[in-house]
């Protein structure tokens, strides 16, 4: 187990536990394996294949999977040069690094803790404990009110749904995911004009939160669909892909394709697009594309569960699109 120290950060390798200033950092376990891997090799060209196979084993190499850590990384001090990219070839850890010492723990204190902490536990979960031995579980209120809402939701109780989420507001005011759940409702109870009120709050609330201001900016575009607003529709649609895609949020970036591609495939044979010119470079607009597919695993069809019931009402197909809609955004912006 090792400690050690770059820039205001401090880097466990063991936990995997990142701080800065003291204060710790929530990162992705990939990103923290890349760390590890680049600290105990600074100033050496490490390959992305060396990379690839020591975060993803011999699974088939997805190049955006890779960028997507790096830039993680690079977010951690924007305005340091923590990583140097060697084109085609790797990259470079350049950040000093200090190896902190790890104080020797006193045997005799340790086992006198791991007592107390065994007793802790056992007195806790007595109170825990049912007559049946079973554990019951404890919800904070606006949690669990916002759970009961999702199933009277998914029932289509909308009226109940709403109850419940209303007082799950009232606990916690800033549930972005009860106000959003709260739009979604009032959308499918038609009433438009509230929903359409919710969203843009969402979306003036989460200027830096990506996937909530994704979510209401897709609210939106469906809104403005059912308004047959389809320029304002498309532009919504395309800056929740933009969102999502910011916040690394993948599979709700495939999602927004999704939606992107139903505007369009809808709007085909209106004499409108006939008349745009799509111009722009399709090596770009492939690789963008490319970068952004989803790798098949897990992660991928956990996705494809939620894509069917979330895009069920827009009959999507595989995307085909993607230099029309850029271009057709240029024209009409």
């Amino acid at each position: 187990m090792a400690t050690f120290k770059f820039l205001d950060f401090t880097f466990c390798d063991q936990s995997y536990q990142l701080c800065q200033s003291g204060k710790t950092i929530h990162i992705r376990p990939k990103t923290a394996q890349a760390i590890e891997m680049f600290i105990n090799n600074p100033q050496i060209l490490i390959t992305k294949d060396e990379l690839h196979t020591a975060l993803w084993g011999n699974s088939p190499h997805q190049d955006y999977r890779l960028f997507q850590v790096i830039s993680e990384i690079r977010k951690l001090a924007p305005n340091k040069n923590l990583i140097r990219t060697q084109p085609n070839h790797g990259y470079y850890w350049l950040a000093p690094i200090d190896k902190l010492a790890v104080k020797k723990s006193n045997k005799v204190t340790n086992y006198a803790i791991a007592v107390c902490l065994a007793i802790c536990c056992a007195t806790s979960t007595s109170f825990l404990i049912q007559e049946n031995n079973a554990f019951e579980p404890i919800l904070p209120p606006a949690f669990s009110s916002y759970t009961n809402a999702v199933d009277a939701y998914r029932s289509q109780d909308y009226e109940t749904a709403q109850k419940w989420l209303e007082f799950s507001l009232k606990e916690n005011p800033y549930s972005q995911e009860a106000k959003l759940l709260l739009a979604e409702i009032k959308f499918n109870q038609q009433q438009l004009a509230h929903a359409k009120q919710l969203a843009h709050e969402l979306v003036l609330e989460n200027k830096s939160q990506s996937y909530y201001r994704g979510q209401a900016l897709s609210l939106l575009s469906r809104i403005a669909t059912m308004q047959h607003n389809f320029k304002d529709a498309l532009d919504f649609a395309i800056q929740g892909k933009e969102s999502a895609e910011e916040g690394f949020a993948i599979c709700s970036a495939h999602m927004f394709e999704q939606q992107i591609a139903a505007l369009v495939s809808k709007q085909q044979n209106n004499p409108f697009n006939s008349e745009v010119g799509m111009q722009i470079d399709s090596e770009e607009a492939l690789s963008s594309h490319a970068e952004n597919k989803i790798a098949k695993s897990e992660y991928a069809q956990l996705c494809k569960e939620l894509k069917d019931s979330v895009t069920s009402k827009l009959e999507c197909e595989n995307i085909e699109f993607t230099a029309q809609l850029i271009g057709i955004r240029q024209f009409t912006t």
